[in-house]
């Protein structure tokens, strides 16, 4: 969503967990599957660029911040540099996905980017595991 969205009001805040609306839109999905997202998991946020140099900016201010990310250069008829952002065993709330959306969008307006979205991945219980 585009940054005069955000000013004029396009988007809201929710709650329990302070998210936007379409985040908690997506883990209230998760929920109705069965998943607990109050448990560890695994998960990824997706940005995306069109420059090398730009995605080379956001991954070391990642890397400053010590944020666990994958840098994944164009292929197979794909022109976009991804970033991946990624945790592991943690859970989703109460802050982990607001905080980690922030931080994405924030990259991507300052380098020039897009972010794409989230996913959560199932656990091994959820899983049947």
């Amino acid at each position: 969503m585009g940054i005069l969205a955000k000013v004029f009001g396009g988007r809201k805040r929710v709650g329990p967990y302070d998210l936007w609306a379409d985040d908690a839109a997506q883990l209230e999905a998760m929920t109705e599957r069965g998943a607990d997202v109050t448990a560890p998991r695994e998960s990824e946020f997706f940005l995306s660029f069109t420059s090398e140099p730009r995605v080379r900016e956001a991954a070391d201010e990642l890397r400053s911040k010590r944020v666990t990310h994958e840098l994944v250069e164009p292929s197979h008829d794909i022109p976009e540099w991804m970033l991946f952002v990624r945790h592991y065993r943690k859970p989703l709330v109460p802050d982990l996905l607001r905080e980690t959306v922030d931080l994405c969008e924030s990259l991507a307006e300052k380098h020039g980017g897009d972010y794409e979205g989230w996913a959560g991945l199932l656990t091994d219980e959820e899983k049947g595991l």
